[in-house]
């Protein structure tokens, strides 16, 4: 993924305390000599080749120096009480979601509404949740996510659905390009009941991976483009299917909230791959393949 940002990060970045020391080693970046004379460079192209080179450096550099501080052995009671998904991962995989968790933690910016005071205990829960969403993902950790905005308990959004309009209580929102934001009520409640197919933190992680095209439409991206296109028939099939489930009444693995549209099926089909991976290979086999293809992880093995 390539992230684009203005020179004034490094600017701003300059005017912090260690100025001195982080201007030092920039200066000895090895693409500053050849723009050295007339920096920031005019030429557009050039201009957007350095700003994409330095802005990886300072990231790299960052992401370094939160990997080198030591896993909080709080943190672990945290994740042990609340995060039950993560109870069966092997060795490596407990490290790469504690290394995934630091970064998430840190790299947020996070927010509480009505009077609360996200605690580490939030950070460390929602976090890791996510996280666990990325483990067979390098280098990236929501990055299109900068905010986290954590209610008390539900909120409430006035909604229109094109009939009616009034208010709606809702545990989580996902806003492409902005936010995500949770009731820590149903995040901590979804995430200690691990099998229940119902995790609001996965569920609008799930929106933003899905907007990471630019549109929230269940579209996803994979490697190949075969895969593409079966994830494209597989989805149309498996969401008509609810659709007319919901209008009949009729029981399915799948929450009926996936017929909304495509996005909220994918969303649904994202939770229930992780909390009941048995189920929904069972059930939808094609699905749960391909899930295990864009997530490039098997819960089933968590089992």
């Amino acid at each position: 993924m390539q992230i684009h940002v203005g020179l004034e990060y490094y600017y701003h970045h300059a005017s912090t305390a260690g100025a001195a020391s982080e201007y030092a080693q920039f200066s000895s970046h090895p693409l500053l000599p050849s723009v050295a004379f007339g920096f920031p460079p005019t030429d557009p192209h050039l201009c957007s080749l350095v700003r994409h080179q330095l802005f990886g450096w300072f990231r790299k550099r960052r992401l370094k120096k939160i990997l080198a501080q030591p896993w909080p052995e709080k943190w672990d009671l945290h994740l042990n009480r609340n995060v039950r998904l993560c109870q069966k991962l092997s060795q490596n995989e407990i490290q790469a979601l504690q290394d995934r968790t630091k970064i998430f933690v840190a790299e947020k910016n996070w927010e509480g509404l009505e009077g609360l005071d996200v605690t580490v205990e939030m950070k460390v829960t929602i976090a890791a949740q996510a996280c666990m969403m990325l483990l067979g993902v390098d280098d990236f950790y929501f990055d299109n996510v900068k905010t986290i905005l954590v209610f008390p308990d539900t909120f409430r959004r006035e909604a229109n659905d094109g009939v009616t309009f009034g208010a709606q209580h809702r545990s989580g929102e996902a806003w492409l390009g902005g936010p995500i934001v949770l009731s820590w009520r149903d995040a901590l409640r979804g995430c200690r009941n691990e099998d229940d197919g119902s995790n609001v933190v996965i569920h609008e992680f799930a929106h933003a991976l899905d907007g990471l095209d630019g549109f929230m439409g269940g579209n996803i991206t994979f490697d190949d483009q075969p895969s593409h296109d079966q994830w494209d028939k597989v989805v149309d099939h498996g969401y008509q299917e609810l659709v007319a489930a919901k209008k009949s009444g009729r029981r399915t693995l799948l929450d009926h909230y996936g017929a909304t549209n495509k996005a909220e099926y994918f969303a649904v089909a994202t939770e229930t791959f992780f909390e009941q991976p048995g189920k929904l290979r069972k059930k939808h086999h094609d699905l749960y393949s391909l899930l295990v293809k864009y997530f490039k992880v098997n819960p089933m093995k968590w089992q």
